[in-house]
């Protein structure tokens, strides 16, 4: 997966691309802004688009726990919203916060 966002991660950081945030029902209701910024606050997957230069070097024998394009659950309250130069919305966390590398079918 290519970091298109313009947003290189420092130090032991990295850049999550959450999953989309639903702006319609299946019905085709479109929902308030207010639920979808939550929908946006409770979105905990996405795929890790890049790792900062010591991402893990302070953890067991620091090898990386996700690699580049895999897909990931992170923690409900991590890192900082940022919107990179592509106009993404970017999660940039701390390594530590990524919970689980996930399959495909998650």
């Amino acid at each position: 997966m290519k970091n298109k966002s313009g947003i290189t991660p420092c130090g032991h950081y990295i850049l999550i691309l959450p999953d989309k945030v639903e702006t319609k029902s299946a019905g085709g209701i479109i929902m308030a802004p207010e639920t979808i910024e939550n929908a946006k606050r409770d979105a905990t997957q996405g795929f890790l688009v890049a790792v900062g230069p010591i991402g893990w070097a302070e953890f067991n024998d620091g090898k990386p726990w996700a690699k580049i394009g895999d897909r990931v659950a992170f923690g409900r309250h991590a890192g900082k919203d940022m919107t990179g130069e592509d106009g993404e919305r970017y999660i940039l966390a701390n390594c530590e916060d990524i919970l689980a590398v996930l399959d495909d079918g998650n």
